[in-house]
């Protein structure tokens, strides 16, 4: 059975440390070339990694016929990089945000739809073990009617300069972290919540915010959501109160009362006390970057567009940052995305 071809643009950490390696371990997938702009970070890619390097995108096509495209490069640049993969016929897994506007996102997901290729947004959370079981528990509807949600997600502050720069990254904290997040309320709440509260602060002279919060409203489900970038080490967590129980959980456990019944995961493994419902959720030692790929890898090598978090999703993540932006007054919202690409430096 032939690998699919894969091409990888962009070669900053992102793509050396999981996109390469995934795929390169995927038995259906074969990484031949990636492109970077940089020249020395291409020379140094393609000594470690024995790949041929490309300066851009338009190279890697022009010198392989591939089947999957993986963007791993700033927000700005994924529209151009992503309907150029379209137009040559390629199944395109794409780093969050999927675009710096919920406009041009839904260019990007208009044009796969209708070539009916396969794409997924890379976000991450639903692939930690914890999350999995929690989507799992809600699934079941074991915690009753959902009452109420509420998010924190807090991460160190992004490295490379062009976060802070709102033309290519569309945006601060909110756009960078609620992605991960908003995803995993979709597939509980559904895609289509109204921000009824939003706000924003600049906690250091930069140009976009380093805190968010947004408050939403699915269907009578209230939904609080606080972001920053402040802390060394990330933290994320979710707590879902409902009618018969309640969980709280972030990627390294998992605890909450059911019916009157305490349960907690910790590290993957089975429950700490058991609820009986142990054999629903085994340990699973992927690396939940590893997942997503792989994931994503099995759709497109089945051809199948019912991905985790296809373009669609990426459109009604945007539309929910745009309209968080817009309650917050936020004055640079809305800028169109830059054809010409980042600065050399711009990779992830």
């Amino acid at each position: 059975m032939t690998a699919l071809a894969v091409g990888v643009v962009g070669a900053g950490w992102m793509a050396t440390d999981y996109h390469i390696p995934a795929f390169s371990d995927h038995p259906r997938t074969t990484v031949v070339g990636f492109a970077e702009r940089d020249d020395a970070r291409r020379d140094e890619v393609a000594g470690t990694t024995g790949l041929p390097g490309y300066t851009d995108a338009a190279a890697l096509f022009g010198a392989h016929d591939l089947d999957i495209v993986s963007i791993c490069t700033p927000p700005s640049t994924h529209e151009s990089i992503f309907l150029d993969a379209v137009d040559h016929g390629c199944h395109v897994l794409c780093e969050k945000p999927l675009a710096i506007t919920a406009e041009s996102a839904r260019r990007m997901a208009d044009a796969a739809a209708e070539a009916g290729v396969v794409t997924q947004v890379g976000y991450l959370h639903r692939y930690y073990e914890n999350y999995r079981r929690a989507l799992r528990l809600l699934d079941e509807h074991l915690l009753g009617d959902i009452v109420e949600v509420t998010v924190a997600h807090h991460s160190a502050p992004p490295s490379q300069g062009w976060y802070y720069d709102p033309t290519i990254s569309g945006g601060g904290v909110a756009r960078d972290l609620l992605p991960h997040s908003l995803d995993v309320l979709f597939e509980v709440l559904g895609e289509d919540p109204a921000v009824t509260d939003a706000s924003v602060r600049h906690l250091r002279d930069r140009a976009v915010e380093d805190a968010a919060r947004v408050s939403l409203d699915f269907d009578g489900v209230p939904v609080h959501l606080s972001t920053t970038w402040t802390q060394t080490e990330g933290v994320s967590r979710f707590m879902v109160v409902g009618t018969e129980g309640w969980l709280e959980l972030d990627a390294e456990r998992l605890e909450g009362d059911v019916f009157g019944r305490p349960f907690a995961f910790e590290g993957g493994q089975l429950p700490i006390v058991d609820l009986g419902i142990a054999d629903l959720f085994p340990a699973n030692d992927e690396d939940a970057h590893t997942a997503r790929i792989h994931d994503f890898a099995d759709h497109a090598a089945a051809g199948d567009t019912d991905t985790a978090a296809p373009a669609s999703r990426g459109v009604a993540v945007a539309e929910v940052i745009d309209s968080a932006y817009e309650t917050a007054g936020v004055e640079w919202h809305g800028a169109e995305p830059d054809t010409d690409g980042p600065p050399a430096e711009g990779r992830r």
